[in-house]
């Protein structure tokens, strides 16, 4: 997005970035606004648009446009194109990488590769330097990561050799191989020129997407380690499903990888667990052994192409950089380290979310002991906030030393544990991932549990009696189509949203703005993880569908029999929903129905007073709009959703029409002949005296009888076809 990455800039040159408001105009309905960036004193041309988010946008891409117009700022590229005549070598190329590596094994040396990016006004240049021992040459850029690697390999020898040429009877370096250079065919050049390329990558990138399964094994195999694969989580639609996947060593648990498969799950979780032993001392050395690298009883040079591949990769493992080259892979795994190492406390913050539901955009940033750091882009959460964790690692480099941040936190602990100690226990005991929704209630976080590894719903309200009244309510019911309650705890503050940041954060400032004063209490309540697709979402799905879907009548069974058997439970329980509705009614992770949202739940006490008109307005029964009314009321809401699960309309009039008639016991035309049975049992439902109405338990009895009677005759049926 073009706002965060002017944002982005001005943040990298330390610029002061600020939007102008210019105006709108238009009627209400065709407004046009338009909206100015201001770059440290600068205006640039005007953004317009439909609503002011779009014309930001477009203000911030005028922005960027201008500065691409603008004159480059001098920068140093003494590195960029090294002299060709430094050394007349008969290296190519492409193979000083290779050479790189094999000078580096022949004389014992270490390698480290450091590469980072030069932000330029109008680019972005990679830029990489080698350490070799203690030394550390120049540095070199090119148009890629690969090319900039590519250079700085090439001063590396031009340094150590200087304008020497090859001496007589010296091989020219080359690919290992029995054929000359020049016969090589090209496959053969790429696939060793990408084998030797392993042994120089920096720790991250080191560990490629292919083979880290393998790599385990027979690191596990050398060391009689025993080593395991265990499933985390599992959920997603069954179309598009995620895997969540963690590898046990001899009984410690290494960070859990997420794949959308679960060879591609057990991939990262491989990955995460050699990056993990990257950081132990046993897996360049074991007391008494050698380097670890793959077992082989032949010579190198024996080894066929596969077994050089694995080979080279395994060799690698010893020579990858400290600190990580940042690449593009595991920063949130990096960050998570560092952040351990130097007792530091840090979240990942959703700023905002926009676009298709088929390309969305995702902005994160990542707040470290409430220190704020640039927000990242991805298409998807993860890559967001892999952005997210590689700007905050990049800031943390310029900020401080890097690799002395622990000697600098150990001086400092009095203090930082007076700020740990007033760190939200939301924060630091869960992960928020993505707000699953938002409005007057406050809001509902997707979290994973730190301790745990497991996901959990939070949801955080005001301390105020119908949450209160909610809480007590979970405590007290334990079943299977009811939202599982698990814990709650209150804290001074709620968590913190960027109103700026978008829509959904918006609307939780504004409906928590009665709730900004300091003495105001939170609740914030640790439930069961649900799908985000609830009942309503279902039942307009199939009113899209046509024809309309034939296991519709005998899905909607099937959903009406576990509603009714959750309100069975909780009138067993003495209470009251008052608030049944399709969009308080939602799926399980395993596709169950959980009846949630028990703000307005009340005690059943044989008709007491109660308040008047609480409930939704549409499936509200005829009583309670009065004050004496008991837990009928919840029958008379389930007969309108048995209606609407079975019923299609086309249109949100034709559902009123259809709803206002049905609380009147006036059902659609056709639809005793289309359903006769749910007729007969949906009147029972909506009669207007509550007395008349059905029990919860006789009503599960009628639909349990009518499911057998229907199963029954759909297997005549079947036999009938055949």
């Amino acid at each position: 997005m073009d706002v965060a990455k002017l944002k982005e800039y001005a943040l990298e040159y330390k610029l002061e970035l600020k939007y102008e408001d210019v105006g709108s105009v238009g009627p209400d309905h065709i407004k046009t606004f338009t909206v100015r960036a201001v770059l440290d004193g600068k205006a640039y041309p005007d953004g317009v648009g439909k609503n002011k988010k779009e014309a930001k946008q477009n203000a911030a891409k005028n922005a960027l446009r201008g500065l691409l117009e603008e004159p480059i700022h001098p920068t140093e590229n003494a590195a960029e194109a090294p002299s060709a005549s430094a050394h007349p070598t008969s290296i190519t190329q492409a193979n000083y990488i290779c050479w790189l590596n094999d000078y580096c094994q022949k004389n014992k040396l270490t390698i480290r590769a450091v590469e980072s990016t030069r932000l330029e006004p109008n680019n972005a240049v990679p830029c990489c330097c080698f350490v070799i021992g203690d030394e550390e040459y120049p540095a070199a850029t090119g148009k890629s990561r690969k090319e900039a690697k590519e250079e700085a390999a090439k001063l590396v020898h031009h340094e150590i050799f200087g304008s020497i040429t090859t001496e007589p009877g010296e091989e020219k370096y080359r690919c290992p191989s029995s054929q000359p250079e020049e016969e090589l065919d090209q496959n053969e050049s790429d696939i060793c020129e990408t084998t030797k390329s392993l042994s120089v990558i920096t720790k991250d990138e080191g560990f490629t997407d292919t083979n880290f399964i393998g790599l385990l094994d027979r690191y596990c195999i050398k060391t009689n380690l025993i080593h395991d694969y265990i499933l985390e989580n599992k959920c997603g639609l069954s179309h598009i499903p995620q895997f969540f996947y963690k590898v046990v060593i001899n009984n410690k648990e290494y960070p859990v990888g997420e794949g959308k498969s679960v060879k591609e799950a057990k991939q990262k979780a491989a990955q995460l667990a050699c990056s993990a032993l990257q950081e132990e001392t046993d897996w360049d050395s074991k007391p008494g052994e050698e380097k670890y690298r793959c077992p082989s009883s032949q010579p190198e040079e024996e080894l066929d192409q596969n077994e050089s591949d694995i080979c080279e990769t395994t060799k690698s493992l010893s020579v990858i950089t400290k600190d990580e080259g940042f690449t593009d892979t595991n920063f949130i795994g990096l960050l998570d380290r560092y952040c351990i190492k130097t007792n530091l406390i840090h979240d990942y913050i959703l700023e905002n979310k926009c676009g298709l539901s088929h390309i969305p955009q995702f902005f994160y940033k990542v707040v470290i002991n409430n220190k704020e750091y640039p927000v990242g882009e991805g298409k998807s959460v993860k890559e967001a906030k892999q952005k997210a964790a590689q700007l905050a690692c990049s800031a943390l480099q310029e900020e401080t030393d890097w690799d002395s941040k622990q000697a600098a936190k150990d001086k400092n602990m009095g203090n930082n544990q007076n700020e740990t100690s007033i760190q939200s226990r939301f924060t630091s005991d869960f992960e928020p991932m993505e707000c699953l929704g938002s409005g007057g209630f406050g809001l509902v976080y997707k979290a994973r549990d730190k301790l745990l590894k497991k996901y959990y719903a939070v949801k955080i309200v005001c301390c105020e009696e119908k949450a209160l009244r909610e809480v007590k309510t979970l405590s007290d019911l334990l079943h299977r189509n009811i939202v599982r309650y698990y814990t709650v705890w209150t804290e001074d503050s709620g968590y913190q949203w960027d109103s700026s940041a978008g829509s959904s954060a918006g609307s939780y400032s504004s409906s928590q703005s009665s709730m900004d004063n300091s003495s105001a209490k939170y609740l914030y309540i640790q439930m069961e993880l649900c799908n985000t697709k609830t009942l309503k979402d279902w039942i307009d799905e199939k009113n899209s569908q046509s024809p309309q879907d034939s296991k519709r009548r005998e899905e909607s069974l099937s959903i009406a029999q576990q509603i009714v058997s959750g309100v069975e439970y909780i009138h067993s329980k003495k209470h009251i929903h008052r608030d049944l509705k399709p969009a308080n009614i939602l799926f399980g992770l395993d596709g169950e129905v959980k009846i949630g949202d028990f703000g307005l739940v009340t005690t059943d006490d044989a008709l007491m007073d109660r308040t008047e008109n609480r409930g939704t307005p549409s499936y509200m029964a005829p009583e309670q709009r009065k004050k004496n009314y008991d837990r009928k009321v919840d029958i008379f809401a389930l007969g309108l959703i048995y209606l609407e699960l079975l019923w299609k309309v086309s249109t949100g009039h034709e559902r009123r029409v259809v709803l206002d008639d049905a609380r009147c016991q006036k059902l659609p035309k056709d639809f005793s002949k289309t359903f006769p049975q749910e007729n007969n049992i949906i009147e029972l439902m909506l009669r207007e005296k509550p007395e008349d109405r059905p029990d919860a338990s006789k009503l599960k009895a009628e639909l349990e009888k009518w499911a057998k009677t229907f199963s029954t005759k759909n297997v005549r049926q079947e036999n009938a076809t055949v």
